[in-house]
């Protein structure tokens, strides 16, 4: 499996090309474009394509993102992503970027530095605290209507839309009315689904030849995106202006008033730079991102630890008890001061992560400035680096037993394994389930409080059983996403 994958990633940067050669034909194009398509096959083939390094080991991992470059250097940081595949970005020619596709540097320092400390900042989480008790109140609704209609509940669908709903409120403010909501993940369903289409047009130096290639795709790709600035523009409009309220600040709060520095101008002095208020498209690139990163990674990560929970009766039985003893039994739900004696809860999590961590790659592109050893030797620029975050976390020389689920390793109680989230500085890496180094995931403090809360409020409200047949629980994810193959379907007892 592993030689595979690493097939398929090398095989990535050659995708417009095999798309040039299966397409191009006299019945596709004139004769004119069909040289032009042509030369630059000719030119791409000829022209040696980027090397990829892919890394499964713990330890060179911790060299590479922790103590990095800089380390014998003093310069580069190692923090640069290959060319980003999100249609923003792609149909913007580069000039819309979100957090994650825009180049290290002041801009993303500032979208990044605005996005931690206004919403994700600890000491702001209580403010969406109405806003998680909602979520999690409509998805046991939802949960038991299903369950009284029906046999096995559609467990995994139900979970992506209570987050996809909490994090909208996050993201647009509260007052959002349920067919809205519903419209929005539809669209940023529809847009998670174009990113495979999206990948033949990741390469810039060919963009004018797959664009006249794929003219269907790119006509879709675009028609998402123009759906979503339709549906997201008068949100953001009706945000405009609105002074001082006792709502909690949403996150396209912090952007609208937002003064970024101009990569694209020149300094003004030796630490000035030109600065400017973010476009049109800009706000929605990001908030398409906040609404897909809040809700896809964290959605998956619950679902997996639900289906651990359901294959396993007895881990979910000593989640309850522990449930139990911490919470009245006449209280509405567990609450988040309850989260910190659910020791257990969080070891089932910690494991879950573990083993099927949110997004399955981390990746990094070598820059002319970074000055990145690998097995004694200076990378080049240019060089793709591959982080397998699977393979990663069962790594033998860690862990004990890697592949088997055992959450008591994180019990402090038992001197289970230490465990080092990954993070920019110090300490060893023991799993990287939100990335790594100076560009780890920024939300990873709220993404632990809502697992969590909707993990714990979860198990109280119901007991879990197996479906039969095809609905049963497949630990299995697929092969590139880190996503269940078969969404979470369980039968559910009060």
């Amino acid at each position: 499996m592993p030689d595979l994958l690493l097939l398929l990633l090398l095989l990535l940067p050659l995708i417009p090309l095999v798309a040039v050669v299966l397409h191009a034909s006299p019945i596709k194009a004139t004769l004119g474009s069909v040289k032009s398509v042509l030369a630059s096959v000719l030119s791409a083939v000829w022209k040696p394509q980027p090397a990829i390094i892919l890394v499964t080991d713990l330890a060179t991992a911790h060299r590479l993102l922790v103590r990095g470059a800089s380390a014998s250097s003093g310069s580069g940081s190692f923090s640069n992503l290959p060319p980003s595949i999100s249609p923003s970005a792609i149909l913007s020619r580069r000039r819309h970027q979100n957090i994650t596709s825009a180049p290290y540097g002041h801009y993303w320092r500032a979208m990044r530095h605005n996005l931690t400390s206004g919403i994700l900042h600890p000491a702001r989480l209580h403010r969406y605290a109405a806003a998680r008790r909602r979520a999690v109140r409509g998805l046991v609704y939802d949960l038991a209507e299903q369950r009284r209609m029906s046999g096995a509940v559609q467990a995994g669908k139900s979970i992506h839309y209570a987050m996809f709903s909490l994090v909208a409120s996050m993201c647009f403010g509260d007052g959002l009315d349920g067919g809205r909501v519903r419209a929005m993940a539809d669209e940023q369903r529809d847009l998670v689904k174009s990113l495979d289409a999206a990948l033949v047009f990741a390469d810039a130096k060919f963009l004018a030849v797959t664009r006249l290639i794929y003219r269907k795709q790119w006509k879709k790709l675009a028609a998402v995106r123009q759906k979503q600035e339709e549906t997201f523009l008068p949100l953001i409009d009706s945000r405009r202006g609105r002074g001082q309220s006792s709502e909690p600040p949403a996150y396209v709060d912090t952007l609208i008033d937002l003064e970024v520095p101009d990569d694209g101008g020149p300094a003004l002095a030796s630490n000035a730079r030109r600065r400017r208020r973010l476009s049109d498209g800009e706000l929605v690139g990001m908030c398409s991102e906040f609404l897909g990163a809040g809700t896809e990674t964290t959605a998956s990560a619950l679902q997996w630890t639900m289906a651990n929970l359901v294959k396993r009766p007895h881990l979910q039985e000593a989640v309850r008890r522990e449930i139990d003893a911490a919470v009245a039994a006449d209280a509405e739900e567990v609450g988040e001061d309850a989260l910190g004696k659910l020791e257990y809860l969080n070891a089932v999590i910690m494991e879950a992560l573990r083993l099927h961590p949110p997004t399955s790659w981390v990746f990094r592109q070598v820059m002319e400035e970074d000055h990145v050893v690998h097995n004694g030797q200076r990378v080049p620029a240019g060089t793709k680096v591959f982080f397998q975050l699977g393979a990663l976390a069962r790594d033998s020389a860690a862990w004990d037993d890697p592949d088997e689920f055992k959450p008591e390793r994180f019990l402090a109680c038992n001197k289970g394994e230490e465990l080092v989230l990954a993070a920019a500085g110090g300490g060893d890496i023991k799993m990287m389930p939100f990335g790594g180094g100076r560009r780890m995931c920024p939300a990873r403090d709220i993404a632990m409080l809502h697992i969590r809360y909707f993990a714990a409020n979860l198990v109280r409200e119901f007991h879990w059983r197996e479906a039969e047949g095809d609905l049963a629980v497949d630990l299995q994810p697929q092969l590139i996403f880190s996503v269940m193959k078969r969404p979470l379907r369980a039968h559910l007892d009060l």
